[in-house]
């Protein structure tokens, strides 16, 4: 998830909750638990994304480096895990 992203649902989140340039003033915006509802809707993980983290846990290499990093490759399309937590996967 990158600014491009996020920057939009802020805008439009901020929008509604205050009710300026138009937008109907949604009830409930102000609260930290209905943010984070709305939050974890739009940029959490899907259940397939879910699904392949936990596959990405179970497979091992038995020798066959590329074979290993192919899997490990195919599956983190859906997880997304990159950069430190991605390499301590591949470690482990």
């Amino acid at each position: 998830m990158d600014g491009k992203e996020v920057a939009p649902f802020a805008l439009t989140y901020w929008r509604q909750m205050t009710g300026e340039l138009g937008y109907t003033r949604q009830a409930g915006y102000e609260h930290w638990h209905v943010f984070a509802e709305h939050e974890v809707r739009r940029f959490g993980p899907t259940p397939a994304a879910e699904k392949s983290l936990t596959q990405m846990s179970v497979v091992k290499c038995h020798g066959d480096i590329p074979k290993f990093l192919l899997v490990m490759e195919n599956l983190n399309i859906h997880a997304i895990v990159t950069r430190i937590a991605g390499r301590k996967i591949i470690k482990d």
